[in-house]
């Protein structure tokens, strides 16, 4: 038996008659014809539906209609004069926030929240907050960053200093940061990595180390001549190379994700200690994504005679189509999978053979990767 319920949805007072387990979501979408507001899960789990209701996110697929009776609603189509949510959509489209747009709606709810509750909240806690809101598609960076663009926007002219007095106790509210994700344990005497990936500052870091069968003076003369390593990276090519600085490109075919980063940078090789780093940043001109990153690298003596142990850290950040390789988890199986095949060229070229061909990348090769990086762990 439907029953009448009173809201004001974006500003305008409405009237609708439902029946008493009509979702919130449902009213809005098929009632009042707002479908920004998205549905998928259903359950609770997604965030797709999150609206805000008298102030505070909401997940409107599993709120009752009726227990909303008299709430003001804010939609995606509404937060009309919400100075905060204005910068938040300038920022999410600056920063490469969205890609599909489908979680879009909800998250921009969160982060408004978040911007509401927080001071200054690290990067830390701003991931945990948006760990009820699920994407797809852009390994959270650019959303990340889009909501400390707002953050820092306060007390500058034009800033922001509205601010959800009663929900600001909840901002420490038991909050721990994430631990980072452990790859599972390298096989006794086998040539694989092992390691960890993380998120520090806005950037993926990579840290593996791998054993190669050869001595450490011969892995380190492969190693400081880019011209001889680059070979070794499946897809990876130097175009050209003056003094310490280099020009080249990396092409990735992962199925039917094809992306080649041209770019350019700098390297530096420590001799006395064996170390050396490479910086440099590229785009993809076809998947409009760019690349910016930071590798450095060891070599050390192995646990055998005339072994060597390389030890690897890669800082990262991708933006644009192809920033879910920011994913930890995805990252994970990806590095393995990658640094087997250069590992393999590596020991190929110091034995005197040649690297083997750059290769397009087994789908189920690295599906495989990453279920043994996962449940490796367990």
């Amino acid at each position: 038996m439907p029953e009448t319920i009173r809201l004001t949805v974006n500003g305008e007072p409405c009237t609708v008659a439902v029946p008493a387990r009509t979702q919130l979501a449902e009213v809005l979408r098929d009632h009042l014809d707002l479908t920004g507001t998205h549905l998928a899960c259903e359950q609770g789990v997604c965030g797709a539906c999150t609206v805000m209701v008298d102030g505070r996110p909401v997940r409107s697929c599993i709120t009752y209609a009726h227990a909303c009776d008299g709430a003001v609603i804010e939609t995606i189509e509404g937060h009309a004069g919400d100075a905060v949510m204005g910068r938040l959509r300038d920022a999410f489209s600056r920063h490469h926030a969205l890609q599909c747009g489908f979680c879009t709606p909800g998250m921009l709810a969160t982060a408004r929240d978040i911007v509401a509750r927080f001071d200054d909240p690290d990067e830390a806690t701003i991931r945990h907050e948006l760990s009820g809101n699920l994407c797809r598609c852009t390994g959270y960076v650019g959303i990340v960053n889009a909501i400390r663009d707002v953050i820092g926007q306060r007390g500058t002219e034009g800033g922001h200093a509205e601010r959800s007095a009663p929900a600001i106790a909840r901002a420490t509210s038991g909050f721990r940061p994430f631990e980072p994700v452990t790859a599972a344990a390298e096989p006794a005497g086998a040539v694989a990595p092992a390691g960890t990936v993380s998120v520090d500052a806005g950037k993926t870091v990579v840290r593996r180390d791998f054993p190669l069968r050869h001595s450490p003076a011969a892995v380190w003369a492969l190693f400081r001549d880019p011209r001889q390593v680059a070979p070794c990276i499946p897809g990876a090519v130097v175009e050209s190379l003056e003094g310490d600085r280099f020009i080249g490109a990396v092409e990735i075919r992962f199925g039917p994700i094809r992306a080649r980063f041209g770019g350019h940078g700098t390297f530096h090789n420590d001799d006395a200690r064996q170390t050396g780093r490479i910086s440099g940043q590229g785009d993809d001109k076809l998947g409009k994504s760019r690349v910016r990153g930071e590798l450095q690298y060891a070599i050390a003596p192995g646990a055998g005679p005339d072994t060597s142990r390389v030890t690897v850290e890669l800082r990262y950040e991708i933006e644009g189509m192809l920033a879910q390789f920011n994913r930890p988890e995805l990252v994970t199986g990806f590095v393995d999978y990658i640094l087997g095949q250069f590992a393999a060229n590596c020991d190929a070229v110091l034995s005197g053979r040649e690297a083997g061909p750059a290769r397009r990348l087994s789908v189920l090769a690295m599906l495989w990767a990453v279920l043994k990086a996962r449940f490796g762990r367990r």
